[in-house]
């Protein structure tokens, strides 16, 4: 997409630096994992932060930005220093609503022409090792690559453009969905779905305006997902799970996590999107993890406890309750109310 193609998805963008740039952008990136000739939204002062945190990796990615009018019209003359440095510079006076718009056109480029009707052994796009053993009733897409050793059962589906490592055991019924890399020695158990839409909606007028995922997933090796687990991919970057990590049966991962190495995941549990768990960390049944929030290395979180958004818990943390706090501090709480009762039942 051009520049000057902007304004054709979302009148509300101005062009305010180098509105002439010549080349092409490619994508939309996540800040923390820029592409190449990409954009950025910024929308308060913590991502105009982020940005600059790795401004020089996005001049040398050819990184632009847009930034929200109101907010651009209220920065010190450093931070615009900063963003000047950038290839091309843009504005608009809704970010969610830009973000939503135009996040379709990049969907549609990479996903739209997707051939996910004919199977890939027929086109002769597919690279599958002969020990692979696959069972009958299994649609393998496009450009689709399976590892040494690989065993997938009957009614799986594996879509366009995912790898999957040697060894890895598919079991039946199983959705894989496009640029999902899967690595060796893993086990994905019936039922599961890795790579659906990830949640994400901004609401205006009174309607849900979709926000089009296409970020894929990145699960490493020696990773167990149960039964009916789903995992969403990525908005622009991917969702990732760490070598090592062992899900449980009905988890529901969403867009943009990243879940450390060697987690464990009891069922039930509910990781919002972007949530950060770091290595080790273990979650028990039904616990639930708000979006944005991260939970240091090695921290437990008990079963049916709440993390609420944005948190940030320390490596080592063990936590329980609604508003999840620390589990002693929890268990005090609870056993006061306990005696409270039974004092008043006197």
């Amino acid at each position: 997409m051009r520049l000057s193609s902007l304004k054709e998805f979302d009148s509300s963008i101005k062009l305010i630096q180098n509105p002439e740039w010549p080349e092409e952008i490619l994508a939309i990136s996540a800040l923390g994992s820029l592409t190449p000739k990409s954009m950025v939204f910024l929308k308060n002062a913590k991502f105009v932060q982020k940005l600059i945190d790795s401004l020089g990796e996005a001049i040398e990615l050819q990184v632009g930005a847009i930034v929200d009018e109101k907010f651009f019209g209220l920065m010190n003359a450093e931070l615009k220093e900063n963003l000047s440095k950038l290839p091309w510079l843009a504005t608009s006076s809704n970010i969610p609503l830009s973000l939503t718009a135009l996040s379709k056109p990049f969907y549609d480029k990479k996903m739209k022409n997707l051939n996910s009707q004919v199977d890939g052994r027929q086109m002769g796009t597919t690279t599958i090792h002969p020990s692979a053993r696959i069972a009958q009733n299994v649609f393998i897409g496009e450009n689709v690559t399976i590892g040494a050793g690989v065993e997938i059962f009957p009614g799986s589906v594996i879509l366009s453009h995912v790898e999957i490592g040697d060894s890895t055991y598919i079991g039946s019924n199983v959705s894989i969905h496009p640029f999902t890399t899967i690595g060796k020695n893993c086990r994905i158990h019936s039922g599961t779905v890795i790579g659906s839409d990830g949640f994400g909606y901004t609401f205006h007028e009174g309607k849900h305006k979709k926000i089009w995922h296409m970020g894929g997933v990145i699960i490493q090796d020696d990773v167990e997902l149960g039964s009916n687990c789903s995992v969403d991919m990525g908005t622009f970057s991917p969702t990732i799970i760490g070598e090592g990590t062992r899900i449980d049966n009905l988890v529901q991962i969403a867009h943009n996590c990243r879940i450390g190495r060697g987690c464990i995941i009891c069922g039930q549990a509910g990781v919002a999107g972007s949530a950060v768990l770091e290595d080790y960390v273990v979650l028990g049944g039904r616990a639930a993890i708000g979006p944005d929030s991260l939970i240091g290395m090695g921290s437990q979180v008990a079963g049916g406890a709440k993390v609420n958004e944005g948190a940030v818990w320390p490596a080592g943390s063990k936590l329980g309750g609604h508003p999840a706090k620390d589990l002693k501090e929890w268990m005090k709480g609870v056993a006061y109310l306990r005696n409270m009762s039974l004092k008043e039942k006197k």
